[in-house]
């Protein structure tokens, strides 16, 4: 079908969430995202300049600044983030005739997406690795010490 993200927006989300776990610890720097979720930090630096511009995340200055989310990660729809970072990838549009059972096909694709990524805040993305921590693991191997 062809609706593929970029990596720009899989970085970003990563990053997004880094700081979702982190909310409330202080500012978070641009190494430490790089360094914990495996991105360039280069990549980063530019991402974060977006995700400031378009109003989702602060910065702070100084020795112990860095990024924090701008409001609560639950206030943060996934749509917001794939807005900012891409913005003409969201619609589906395209061209078709009025009397076309596709056009009505793709109306209902184009909605499905937009309430999904609607439905689907940081702080829902940033609960899943907690979820998974918490999980004990399962396993059949003996240990002998």
């Amino acid at each position: 079908m062809g609706i593929r993200p970029s990596h720009r927006f899989s970085y970003a989300l990563k990053a997004l969430v880094d700081l979702a776990i982190h909310q409330g610890t202080g500012p978070v720097t641009i190494a430490s995202i790089a360094k914990r979720q495996a991105i360039p930090p280069r990549s980063l630096e530019q991402l974060f300049n977006r995700l400031r511009r378009s109003g989702l995340v602060e910065a702070e200055r100084g020795p112990r600044g860095g990024y924090c989310l701008s409001r609560p990660a639950d206030r943060i729809p996934v749509r917001a983030v794939f807005e900012a970072l891409e913005p003409k990838t969201l619609s589906l549009k395209r061209r078709f005739p009025a009397d076309d059972p596709a056009r009505s096909v793709w109306r209902q694709v184009e909605s499905a997406v937009k309430t999904t990524l609607d439905a689907t805040t940081l702080e829902t993305l940033a609960a899943r690795p907690r979820e998974k921590a918490a999980t004990p693991m399962r396993h059949r191997y003996t240990f002998h010490i």
